[in-house]
């Protein structure tokens, strides 16, 4: 095998000499705790409709799971890495005992009940989880391929769930289903336990500002926070957010006006997921990468058309189709730099930080929801899409001129192996 082709292997993470056993144990508890998180956004608005609930209440629903996910960076924000696997472990518990109580629930106050508490707690194990997946190694050029790694073979669940289900959905009640899936939450907890001893993780430097009580607060760390390649990732994730979630909380309403069953537009969005997989591995093995940027843009791009079909898609239906791969690309795309920028343009102890906050902000777009699911109600489907979409746009202007305006700055954070070098310790 020639190197070049050795290399692309490695990549992939094929080769046990680049990616570690301790990084193959944080992929596959990340596996489960994504798969258990991916039924969740693929499911909301089937359960909420199944339960009764109006498109109002639907995007309250999703709103719900999505903000409290988000919220979640602000607890992890003040976790010492070291406590991360703890963390999890309480995480999956809690998480595992949770999901079975829709066998039980009625009426729309529990449902939004049990997807707040859910979304806060797998908030927080994938926050913490996104931050362990880069703590296999010290060296920053190997975390951004660690990084990569992780988000590619944690991303296959992405693909798996929405199938299985549909596939399920014809033999099994949703709430049977919600049970089903949380045995996965304690299958995770054995893989976690293995984290010790020679696969313990690397938490680049054990002193962090968490435990001394430095840290800065979490409202400040988001939003005075110099490090501008970062805060661009954050404009374009949430920007093509929007098409994104628009698909997950009402393409099962808008699929029946097309005459589409739940069981294919489950299908489809495990379409949407395969493409989303397959940029996800192409950054992979283009990583570590020099012009983030540029991904960004693209991204970006790909958003913006997503956006467009839409509401056209109200005029020709077909058009719907294309939207599912337009959705998943730019998501697939982001998820991955920017994680690698939250991994390797902080300092060490802000690390957990930056990689909750870019994790989590990215759900905060779901509080939008409920707005879309009454102006639905209001005006219906083909406007409603037209006024988000260009939401969408305005994203992408933005992006593109913070990108302009701070062009300087930016040309001095591309290296590939870029980490904010810590203050040499003081003898005290």
């Amino acid at each position: 095998m020639d190197q070049g082709t050795s290399k692309q292997f490695r990549k992939v993470g094929l080769s046990v000499n680049l990616i570690s056993a301790t990084e193959w144990l944080i992929i596959i508890i990340a596996f489960l705790g994504r798969y258990m998180l991916q039924f969740y956004q693929t499911a909301i608005g089937y359960t909420a409709g199944f339960f009764g609930l109006n498109t109002t209440q639907v995007g309250i629903a999703f709103a719900l799971f999505g903000v409290a996910f988000g919220l979640a960076a602000f607890i992890v924000h003040k976790i010492s890495p070291s406590k991360f696997r703890g963390t999890v472990a309480i995480s999956l518990v809690i998480l595992g005992g949770t999901m079975p109580l829709y066998l039980v629930v009625h009426g729309a106050f529990e449902i939004y009940t049990l997807m707040a508490l859910d979304g806060l707690i797998t908030g927080i194990y994938m926050d913490a989880l996104m931050s362990m997946g880069g703590m296999a190694s010290k060296d920053p050029k190997q975390r951004q391929i660690d990084q990569s790694a992780f988000s590619f073979w944690v991303s296959t669940a992405l693909i798996i769930a929405p199938f299985t289900t549909g596939v399920l959905l014809s033999v099994l009640n949703i709430k049977y289903m919600f049970a089903l899936f949380a045995i996965m939450a304690l299958i995770a907890l054995p893989f976690l336990f293995l984290l010790r001893g020679k696969h313990s993780l690397q938490y680049v430097g054990h002193r962090s500002e968490t435990e001394d009580g430095t840290a800065p607060s979490a409202l400040k760390f988001l939003f005075l926070n110099k490090n501008k390649i970062f805060n661009a990732s954050l404009i374009a994730a949430l920007g093509n957010k929007i098409p994104y979630f628009i698909v997950l909380s009402f393409g099962v309403l808008y699929g029946k006006v097309l005459g589409l069953t739940p069981q294919q537009i489950f299908y489809l969005i495990a379409v949407m997921f395969a493409f989303n997989v397959g940029a996800r591995l192409f950054v992979m093995l283009k990583s570590p990468i020099n012009n983030k940027l540029r991904y960004m843009e693209i991204a970006m791009i790909f958003a913006a058309g997503a956006a467009i079909m839409l509401p056209l898609s109200v005029i020709w239906h077909p058009l719907f189709y294309i939207v599912f791969p337009l959705a998943g690309i730019p998501e697939g795309i982001l998820w991955p730099i920017g994680l690698q920028i939250a991994n390797t343009t902080f300092k060490s102890h802000e690390i957990g930080s930056s990689t909750a906050f870019f994790s989590s902000g990215m759900m905060i777009m779901a509080a939008l929801m409920p707005v879309l699911g009454w102006i639905i109600s209001t005006i219906g489907f083909g406007i409603s899409f037209w006024l988000f979409g260009g939401l969408v746009i305005v994203f992408f202007v933005w992006l593109m001129l913070y990108v302009k305006i701070n062009k300087s700055e930016f040309t001095q954070v591309q290296s590939p192996t870029v980490l904010i070098k810590e203050p040499k310790p003081t003898n005290s």
